[in-house]
């Protein structure tokens, strides 16, 4: 009878171990699976946002291939007023004796 013991006990021991160790891969699997998961979550945040400035940039393309297209349209007296305009307004140019004032209030 102490043989069957000590071979039970053996194999007793032995379903322990392996137990044990399937239950520390399980473990390790399982933090993996969480960390895939949550590392992939933060990515497709990551990707949303960039897709929300996109939208904004091509938005603001749009807008200025329409006010390109409306230029295209205009006559040459139109044209240059425009071009004016934007000499201004872009570049921060002025006719030749004009004041410019700044407001260094930064509004």
């Amino acid at each position: 009878m102490k043989r069957k013991r000590k071979g039970s006990r053996k194999g007793s021991d032995s379903k322990r171990l392996f137990r044990a160790v399937l239950s520390a891969i399980l473990v390790v699997f399982a933090f993996y699976v969480v960390f895939t998961l949550v590392n992939q979550q933060v990515e497709i945040a990551e990707k949303k946002a960039q897709l929300e400035e996109l939208n904004e940039e091509i938005v603001i393309q749009e807008v200025k291939n329409d006010e390109m297209k409306q230029v295209n349209e205009l006559d040459d007296s139109e044209n240059d007023a425009y071009i004016e305009r934007m000499a201004r307004e872009e570049f921060d140019y002025s006719k030749q004796g004009e004041r410019v004032f700044i407001n260094v209030a930064g509004e």
